[in-house]
């Protein structure tokens, strides 16, 4: 983790288990980066702050967490400020938007970062702007779903990495502040995407859905949150529902005073929302929330909107434990693989293989302004024997794309275990 504006060098390895922090300073002023878990583990850092809002950084390095070290890459060829990166089924870093060296100044050119060669290639043939930090998706089929940005509502695209072709999807545009794929191929958008040094208006409750598996996809309103929200984030649990946490009713970046505390779950089966307990402190711009491996929800941060510390910064964090932590004793993984390999069988042993309702896999996230595109919630197929359970690994990297997963499994009750971590 790392601080904001000049406070971008400042990097921070945290213990959540012994609740120690240890210095990794960064090479560069990661403040509004993108960054994705890579292939192998490690952890990719692209653009940052230079020096001054709205000017981006060609750099690009990565952090290794075994060594706790750092490595430069060669630079991209464009500044980016608030760019994003996935990484794609074949292990490569792909880099969209990011504001060059004034305000709306996005790059349209996207570049794609390959560790086979260590180096970069510019995909100049296909242009296409978008405000800052589109939320990007690996879809099944391997194409990249852009399905909102945390600056303004888009007319969601599709891109063809073999085509080299965006194509819109979705129908009219809806906005939507945070977006997460809940199932392969399936999304959910919700609350108020802003810039917040535009003039502060109200934050919506609204919600949709979009189904990019079918073969014309369309976003189509569900029920709405309780709360109106922007900076919110989604937060996608072991049993498949979404958690949603912070945000404001309006766009205003630090009023604290007037921020949502209570969190809501979204049931992907009914397609409606659920008002749970209130966080303890205020959750707003600059925060982030993210699934733990003991199934709790890791919610931090929030404020530093000027490079001055005012009372309004979040220097804290919280757990917050859902509902499915109190139904009842938790299973138990007793052994599961380190590596799993796409496509094949793999065995879990546990004691409560029984009454085992669900098993899943979820990618470690990386999260930053309220969206985290890293996360993916892969239900897999099982059969249940004496003591142990044979599970089906997903089919292929389209899927899981490569990289360190949780391995959740859920009872009847619908209570999680604590997961194993495994690789693919």
């Amino acid at each position: 983790m790392w601080d904001g504006q000049g406070l971008g060098y400042d990097g921070r390895t945290w213990d959540p288990a012994a609740d120690k922090f240890a210095m990794a300073t960064i090479p560069i002023n990661a403040f509004c980066s993108g960054h994705e878990q890579m292939a192998d583990g490690r952890i990719v850092v692209v653009g940052g702050h230079n020096g001054g809002a709205h000017l981006g950084l060609t750099s690009a390095v990565v952090f290794d967490p075994t060594s706790s070290s750092w490595t430069e890459l060669p630079d991209m060829a464009y500044p980016r400020w608030y760019p994003t990166a996935t990484t794609l089924p074949d292990g490569r870093i792909f880099v969209v938007s990011g504001e060059s060296n004034c305000p709306e100044c996005f790059v349209p050119v996207s570049e794609i970062y390959s560790p086979a060669t260590n180096s970069w290639t510019r995909l100049s043939s296909a242009p296409f702007t978008f405000p800052y930090y589109p939320h990007i998706f690996v879809l099944p089929d391997g194409r990249l779903m852009v399905a909102a940005t945390s600056e303004d509502p888009i007319v969601s695209q599709i891109f063809d990495l073999n085509a080299l072709t965006w194509t819109p999807v979705g129908g009219s545009q809806v906005d939507g502040g945070s977006t997460a794929m809940y199932r392969p191929g399936k999304f959910l958008k919700v609350g108020t995407s802003t810039d917040p040094d535009e003039t502060t208006r109200p934050s919506q409750t609204t919600a949709y859905v979009l189904d990019a598996t079918q073969p014309s996809p369309t976003w189509r309103q569900v029920s709405s949150m309780q709360y109106a929200r922007t900076y919110h984030t989604l937060t996608i649990l072991p049993d498949g529902n979404v958690l949603v946490t912070g945000g404001g009713p309006t766009t205003a970046p630090t009023a604290t005073g007037a921020a949502i505390r209570p969190v809501e779950l979204w049931s992907p089966a009914t397609e409606t929302w659920t008002t749970l307990g209130s966080m303890n402190a205020a959750r707003l711009y600059h925060s982030e929330a993210l699934l733990m491996p003991d199934a709790r929800v890791l919610i931090l941060g929030g404020g530093r909107f000027d490079d001055s510390t005012l009372p309004t910064d979040q220097f804290n964090a919280e757990f917050y434990a859902p509902p499915y932590l109190f139904k009842g004793p938790r299973p138990v993984i007793t052994s599961a693989p380190a590596q799993l390999q796409l496509g094949q069988s793999f065995v879990i042993q546990t004691p409560d293989a029984a009454r085992i309702a669900s098993v899943a896999l979820m990618r470690f996230a990386s999260v930053t302004h309220t969206i985290n595109m890293a996360q993916r919630y892969l239900p897999l197929s099982f059969t249940a024997g004496s003591g142990s359970l044979t599970v089906s690994a997903p089919a292929n990297a389209n899927l899981a794309t490569p990289g360190n997963y949780m391995l959740f499994l859920v009872d009847t009750n619908g209570v999680p275990s604590i997961a194993a971590s495994t690789h693919l």
